[in-house]
């Protein structure tokens, strides 16, 4: 493991003395707003990219400033146009933030406007897209992950059957009707892991279960060996991530209070008491650091750590907690690879 992050709250803001371009997918609530926040008060330069202008626009509004623009990661064809939009401009940090969890009681899944599982698509793949788009001008990549891709992790192994898991990358792709809607393409895989009999439609379908638990925590996977990988194949880039901590009022923890309110609520409740529940001016001040600090060693995943309510930066980030699957070279090319090869990049 490496060294410890050692910054300091008096290094946070910031290390980086020049003013930068930053553009930050995900600006309309939760770490992305905040973020942007706190980088245009010390004097930065954002574009907000938002899913639609109505979106951006009020971010703007509420961060103060920054350039609205509209880059819906759903969408290869809006990813492409905003890249286009953005070739006259000056842009110094690419942050990949925004992220959609889907309900846990889907019994099957959305799609992209290009006919990916919504989750992988917008998550992954849109980011996916939208990183090589911009390498050549970029001289950083920040990647908001999470402690879920680790089955292992106390977050990664809540909720869902399975934790994540990408398997042989078999269901990575356009959905089709039958065919897997899960990455790892097994079928019946949540189902099998829990020990519960599948539901009605599964067996008269025999299509492959869909668990929107384990899908969020796959593109949360899918994250970090994207990061893994870009250290071979964006070579003149710095990319970076990070796990910003459980943050239990942030929009991504919608879904399961809508599923199950009061299990949701009691759970984000405990985590108060026990200290691991991460505040959203946490979560966007630590995204900031990380989007601007030359403290940062290239490449570093930094994972809030758990269970200490009075973490500094110097106390609260460590360099490493990456899954044995997230650690995966030989996987990290393969999902490259496919990607690329999904998305045209």
């Amino acid at each position: 493991m490496s060294p410890r992050i050692t910054a300091s709250l008096a290094t946070v803001l910031f290390s980086s003395a020049a003013a930068l371009h930053i553009a930050i997918t995900g600006t309309s609530q939760g770490i992305g707003l905040d973020a942007a926040k706190r980088l245009i008060r010390d004097g930065h330069t954002v574009y907000h990219l938002n899913r639609n202008s109505a979106r951006s626009a009020e971010a703007a509004q509420q961060a103060g400033g920054g350039v609205p623009m509209v880059c819906d990661l759903a969408s290869l064809a809006s990813v492409r146009a905003f890249a286009d939009e953005l070739a006259g401009k000056e842009l110094d940090v690419l942050c990949l933030n925004a992220g959609i969890a889907p309900s846990t009681k889907a019994e099957a899944p959305d799609k992209t406007a290009d006919g990916f599982e919504s989750c992988i698509g917008t998550n992954h793949l849109g980011h996916f897209l939208l990183a090589n788009l911009l390498a050549p001008k970029v001289s950083r990549i920040v990647v908001t992950a999470s402690s879920v891709h680790d089955p292992e992790q106390p977050g990664g192994a809540v909720g869902g059957k399975g934790g994540a898991t990408l398997g042989d990358l078999s269901g990575l792709g356009p959905l089709t009707t039958g065919g897997p809607t899960m990455v790892d393409g097994a079928a019946l895989r949540g189902n099998q892991i829990s020990g519960a009999p599948p539901p009605h439609w599964l067996i008269s379908t025999g299509a492959v279960a869909y668990d929107g638990s384990k899908v969020y925590k796959d593109s949360k996977l899918c994250n970090v060996l994207f990061c893994r990988e870009a250290k071979k194949r964006l070579p003149n880039v710095d990319v970076r991530s990070l796990n910003p901590g459980f943050i239990p009022t942030s929009g991504l923890f919608r879904a399961p209070r809508e599923d199950n309110f009061f299990g949701a609520t009691a759970f984000a409740f405990f985590a108060g008491l026990a200290g691991f529940a991460v505040p959203i001016d946490v979560g966007g001040e630590r995204l900031a650091y990380v989007a601007t600090s030359d403290d940062v060693p290239r490449g570093a995943y930094l994972s809030a750590e758990t269970g200490s309510k009075a973490a500094t930066y110097a106390e609260g980030f460590d360099d490493g907690l990456i899954s044995p699957e997230g650690q995966d070279e030989a996987l990290a090319a393969r999902l490259w690879d496919r990607s690329r090869e999904l998305v045209g990049a």
